[in-house]
C-alpha cells in the first residue's frame, strides 16, 4: 500500500504530467572553510612540536567544527605524525592545553601567524 506522499507523487506524474518537486541541493557548502592549497602549504613546514622537517601533517586545532565536523582548515598547524596523534604525548592524546605547555607553544598565536604568512605570500 503506497503512502499518501507516494500517491500524490504518482498522481502528479501520471495525471498532471509533472515530476514531483524535490528539494534542491544547496549550492553552498555548510560548515567551516576548506582550502587544500593551505593544507598543502602547512605540510611543507617543519613540525611545531619536535621541529622535524619533511614529515608534517595539517593538524586541525580550531574549535569551529563540532557535530563530528573538523574545524576550519585555516586552524591547521604543522605537526609530524608522532606529535599529532601517535606518540604518548601527541596532541590528540593529551589535549590542546597540555600539548601547548609541554612544547612551549601557543597554537592560537601560531595559527594567526601562519594565516598571515600564507595570505601575505599569496
Amino acid at each position: 500500500m503506497p503512502t499518501s506522499r507516494q500517491l500524490r507523487s504518482f498522481l502528479a506524474y501520471a495525471v498532471l504530467d509533472r515530476k514531483p518537486l524535490r528539494q534542491a541541493k544547496s549550492a553552498t557548502r555548510n560548515g567551516p572553510p576548506r582550502d587544500e592549497a593551505y593544507k598543502a602549504w602547512i605540510r611543507m613546514l617543519p613540525c611545531l612540536g619536535c621541529h622535524r622537517e619533511g614529515q608534517s601533517e595539517a593538524a586541525h586545532t580550531g574549535t569551529d567544527g563540532g557535530m563530528s565536523m573538523k574545524a576550519s582548515d585555516y586552524s591547521c598547524v604543522p605537526l609530524c605524525s608522532d606529535c599529532h596523534r601517535q606518540a604518548p604525548g601527541a596532541y590528540h592524546r593529551i589535549g590542546k592545553l597540555t600539548f601547548e605547555r609541554a612544547h612551549g607553544v601557543c597554537l592560537t598565536a601560531e595559527v594567526r601567524l601562519l594565516n598571515a604568512l600564507f595570505f601575505i605570500a599569496d
